[in-house]
């Protein structure tokens, strides 16, 4: 059975999902009460980058920086990183007429080489504490909603979702509008 790249995509999303759901349980299950990773706010035991996090005014600016981190990292990675990533290691777009050689080998290597310190700097920051992680995660993803969507806005999209003003065809698949 062939599946079409949608019903790949959904079951890898179900999946993905479980998997989830399968560390959140081991991790509820055997974690430790000495453990000061699954605490929520500021705390004599917060320390951030040999930053104690003590105050909700220290918190409340933690959060706002990984913020402004997470959502540069999300804009960068999402809209910038690609153009140059399919510049370079396309094997199949032999011809680059928007930027010389030299341009692009410093843009893709300073690009990446900064990628890579703000990743290990977030790293060390977002493992202290489960609220901390979290806040950056949920601002990413917040973020990405946007970027996604700008990105499809720039595409034409000829498949069609599947209504009764489809003349009822059959399935999705033979929904696709002919442009």
């Amino acid at each position: 059975m062939q599946l079409s790249n949608s019903k790949k995509v959904w079951l890898c999303l179900i999946i993905n999902f479980i998997t989830m759901l399968f560390v959140l349980l081991i991790v509820s299950i055997f974690r430790s009460e000495k453990s000061t990773y699954f605490k929520f706010g500021p705390s004599n035991d917060l320390i951030v980058i040999s930053v104690e996090i003590n105050t909700w005014k220290k918190w409340i600016f933690l959060n706002i920086f990984i913020w402004m981190v997470k959502g540069c990292d999300v804009l960068v990675n999402e809209l910038g990183s690609p153009i140059l990533g399919f510049r370079v290691y396309n094997p199949d777009k032999k011809i680059i007429d928007d930027f010389t050689k030299n341009e692009l080998n410093f843009l893709a290597n300073s690009m990446w080489f900064v990628n890579g310190f703000r990743t290990v700097l977030m790293a060390v920051v977002t493992i202290t504490q489960v609220d901390i992680a979290f806040s950056g995660m949920i601002i990413s993803e917040i973020v990405s909603i946007f970027t996604v969507r700008h990105l499809l806005n720039c595409k034409t999209f000829t498949k069609i979702k599947n209504t009764k003003t489809n003349n009822n065809l059959e399935n999705e698949d033979d929904a696709i509008l002919m442009v």
